[in-house]
C-alpha cells in the first residue's frame, strides 16, 4: 500500500472526475515580475510594516536578477505542449497525471517528484510535455547545458523561485537527469535536494534518464518517489505507431496484414526508429508505400535497440517501478 501513498483513493469522487484545467496563461509572468507597477502599488496601497528582516515580513526576493531573467528566456516553455492523444503505449504517465493532485488537503500530500526511465527515443520528454498538459501546468525545462557557468547553484535557485513565484501549478522538467544529478556531483546535488522539497504543492519535478543508476541516491530514493519506465513499444504499440504515420499519407497500399507484419519486425525498436522507418518507406515509394517499401526500409534504417540498457532499465523497474493503482 505504500506505493500508493501520495495518489488520492481510487472510489470516485468529485474531485477525482473533476474536468482538466484548462492550460495557464503565461503572459501573467511578464505582469508579475514588472518591478515598477509592484512598488508603485505597494507603496500607495499597503501601509508601512515591521523591519524588512523581522520574521513577520521577511524581505521579497529579488526576481529580476540576471539568472532569473535566463530562466524565463531559456527555461520557460513558450510552445505547444505534446498531448496523450500525439502518444501510443503510455497508460501509467495518463495514470500519473490523472491522480495528481498539486493542491492536497488533510492528509494527503502532494506528489514532487516523478523519475521517467527507459531507452533513448521513447518519448520521456513529449511524456513530460504531456503530463504538463494535462494538469494544466506551466512547463519548465533544465539540462546540463543550461548549468555550463560558473554560479550554477544561482541559476537552480532561479529556476525554482520562477517556477514557485510565477502561474501554477508548475512543472520543472530535468532534461539528462543522469548527468544533472550524478552522484559525484555532490554540491550540485545537495542544492537541488535543497530547492527539491518531498512534498511540494503546486510543484512537480519530472527528471528523464536512460540510466536511472547514474543518479545520486540522495535524489533517486529522496526526491523521485514516483519511478515510470517509459520503454521500447509492444506489438500493440508499434502497430498504432506505424497506422497513426501512415494515415497522414492520402495513399498507400498495404493490408491489415501487412502492417501487423511490419509492427513484429520492427521489435525493440523506439518510437522515434519506427517513425524514421515509416518516413523513409513513404519516399521511397514510386506511388502508395507497400509492404516493400517497408522491408527496404528496415533494412536502410537500422535498430536502435540497445540489450545492454534494455536489461537494467527492466532489471531498475522490477525493483523500483511504480505499477499504479489497479
Amino acid at each position: 500500500m505504500s506505493a500508493f501513498a501520495n495518489f488520492k483513493s481510487t472510489k470516485t469522487t468529485a474531485s477525482s472526475s473533476r474536468a482538466t484545467p484548462p492550460p495557464p496563461d503565461t503572459s501573467a509572468l511578464s505582469a508579475l515580475f514588472e518591478p515598477t507597477s509592484v512598488f508603485e502599488e505597494t507603496k500607495e496601497s499597503n501601509p508601512p510594516g515591521p523591519p524588512a528582516n523581522s520574521e513577520e515580513d521577511p524581505p521579497a526576493k529579488n526576481l529580476m536578477t540576471d539568472e532569473h531573467v535566463y530562466v524565463r528566456n531559456n527555461c520557460l516553455f513558450g510552445g505547444t505542449l505534446k498531448t496523450f492523444n500525439d502518444m501510443v503505449g503510455t497508460p501509467l504517465l495518463e495514470q500519473f497525471a490523472t491522480e495528481y493532485n498539486p493542491t492536497p488537503a488533510g492528509a494527503e500530500r502532494a506528489m514532487s517528484g516523478l523519475l521517467l526511465f527507459g531507452p533513448s527515443g521513447t518519448g520521456k520528454t513529449a511524456g513530460a510535455q504531456a503530463i504538463a498538459h494535462k494538469i494544466g501546468a506551466v512547463f519548465y525545462k533544465m539540462s546540463m547545458a543550461d548549468l555550463q557557468v560558473r554560479n550554477s547553484m544561482a541559476r537552480i535557485d532561479a529556476l525554482f523561485d520562477v517556477a514557485e513565484a510565477g502561474p501554477q501549478p508548475a512543472v520543472i522538467f530535468l532534461d539528462e537527469a543522469d548527468t544533472l544529478l550524478q552522484a559525484r556531483a555532490y554540491a550540485r546535488v545537495g542544492h537541488f535536494a535543497t530547492r527539491f522539497e518531498r512534498f511540494a504543492k503546486n510543484l512537480l519535478v519530472i527528471g528523464a534518464t536512460n540510466d536511472p543508476s547514474k543518479i545520486a541516491p540522495k535524489i533517486l530514493t529522496g526526491r523521485f518517489e514516483r519511478k515510470i519506465l517509459v520503454d521500447n513499444p509492444n506489438l500493440e504499440a508499434r502497430r498504432a505507431l506505424v497506422m497513426k504515420q501512415l494515415a497522414q499519407e492520402t495513399d498507400y497500399d498495404m493490408s491489415s496484414g501487412d502492417i501487423t507484419y511490419v509492427a513484429k519486425e520492427l521489435a525493440g525498436r523506439s518510437a522515434v526508429n519506427i517513425e524514421r522507418v515509416v518516413s523513409t518507406a513513404v519516399k521511397r515509394a514510386l506511388g502508395g508505400a507497400t509492404l516493400m517499401d517497408f522491408e527496404a526500409a528496415m533494412e536502410q534504417e537500422p535498430s536502435d535497440y540497445d540489450g545492454e540498457t534494455a536489461e537494467k532499465n527492466k532489471l531498475f523497474d522490477e525493483q523500483h517501478g511504480w505499477r499504479g493503482a489497479w
